[in-house]
């Protein structure tokens, strides 16, 4: 278990390390951002477990509001067909999956029951995948559908997805500092639905303020959005012809806007604002994951040593850059091993002995 060599600074972080020692860090900073961010992902994701009774508490008909869902999405997530498959796929996938990602970055999980990380670890990758392909096929409807929303789905999708699968890559090639790197790339990644709904609120609020924005709305998402016909033709008369035939894909325009008459204004504030705020909220997360990795290279550096280490012993061609590594597929300068540091965990890092029980060195070249 990692524990500072380092005599406290103060009576307070003598206490702070009889907390943060325990769980396996060495470092009170790493503490505190594990706590901020995990944290984070793990109330997030407790938050929305009861999304998974899907006709109770995600798309209840009894509720008009205070769903899962955004106003109108359910009309098309409760009919039968790839939707209605897409989101109870996403739900029963996804939400678990983070749930069960945020003991990865638990430390003393990985020094104590390291069988434990090893399986998780295979499971929330499989979850993940399942939960991000489903989130793709209901991306035509979810919050609105617009061409911003459907491209920041892919692009999430990508940048989630590719960095699971470079991690997995490196640590079954014994490439440990590559597998920390792709995995806090992956999950900060994955935390942008987090920070997208803070933005995705202030926007629409701001929005809603300014006024004079409108959105085209399908009369039939309207009806049921509404509950029914007189109240859709109360707010919109232009839905006349939906209900007598004429046009049964005509649309309405209605005011987006929090401090409108009915639940579809909502909506579509709401949907104006999810696309600029998913980019955004991708940015902010793309940034602040760089900006851990570049403050963090003694991490990096130690790990490096380890995978030499792991990689020799493996009998694997040019250790210490076996697996995706710059120096062997670019132009950085070749890395040579430098001293063994001791092992005082910067993150709660596994030992080398620790190291050898996780990964396998049966892929050898």
């Amino acid at each position: 278990m990692a524990t500072s060599t380092k005599p406290p600074a103060n009576a307070f972080v003598a206490r702070a390390r009889k907390v943060y020692n325990p769980i396996g860090f060495s470092k009170g900073y790493n503490f505190i951002l594990w706590f901020i961010f995990v944290g984070a992902l793990f109330g997030f994701s407790l938050a929305r477990l009861e999304y998974l009774d899907f006709w109770g508490v995600f798309c209840n008909p009894n509720e008009t509001s205070g769903n899962g869902a955004l106003p109108g999405e359910c009309f098309y997530y409760t009919k039968p067909g790839r939707y209605h498959i897409g989101i109870i796929l996403h739900l029963v996938t996804i939400v678990p999956g983070a749930l069960l990602a945020c003991f990865q970055f638990v430390p003393i999980i990985r020094h104590k029951v390291i069988l434990v990380h090893r399986i998780n670890g295979y499971i929330v990758t499989l979850l993940s995948f399942i939960g991000t392909a489903a989130a793709i096929v209901i991306g035509r409807h979810a919050a609105g559908g617009g061409l911003d929303v459907q491209v920041l789905l892919g692009a999430l999708a990508i940048l989630f997805l590719g960095s699971l699968t470079l991690a997995i890559i490196n640590v079954k090639r014994l490439q440990i500092e590559q597998h920390r790197a792709w995995m806090i790339r992956a999950w900060a990644y994955g935390g942008v639905v987090i920070t997208l709904r803070i933005i995705l609120i202030i926007g629409a609020t701001i929005l809603s303020s300014i006024g004079g924005y409108y959105s085209a709305q399908p009369c039939d998402k309207i009806n049921f959005a509404l509950g029914g016909q007189d109240a859709t033709m109360s707010f919109y008369p232009e839905c006349a012809a939906f209900f007598s035939g004429d046009n049964i894909h005509q649309q309405a325009v209605v005011k987006a806007t929090l401090l409108g008459d009915n639940a579809i204004e909502a909506g579509a504030i709401f949907n104006i604002a999810f696309g600029p705020a998913g980019w955004l909220a991708l940015v902010l997360h793309v940034f602040a994951a760089e900006c851990y990795l570049r403050l963090t290279p003694a991490e990096h550096d130690r790990l490096r040593n380890v995978s030499y280490q792991r990689q020799l012993e493996a009998g694997m061609k040019n250790p210490g850059m076996a697996g995706l590594t710059a120096d062997r597929l670019g132009d950085a300068p070749r890395w040579t091993p430098k001293p063994q540091v001791a092992n005082n965990d910067s993150d709660g890092g596994n030992s080398i002995k620790e190291l050898q029980e996780i990964t396998t060195p049966s892929t050898q070249s």
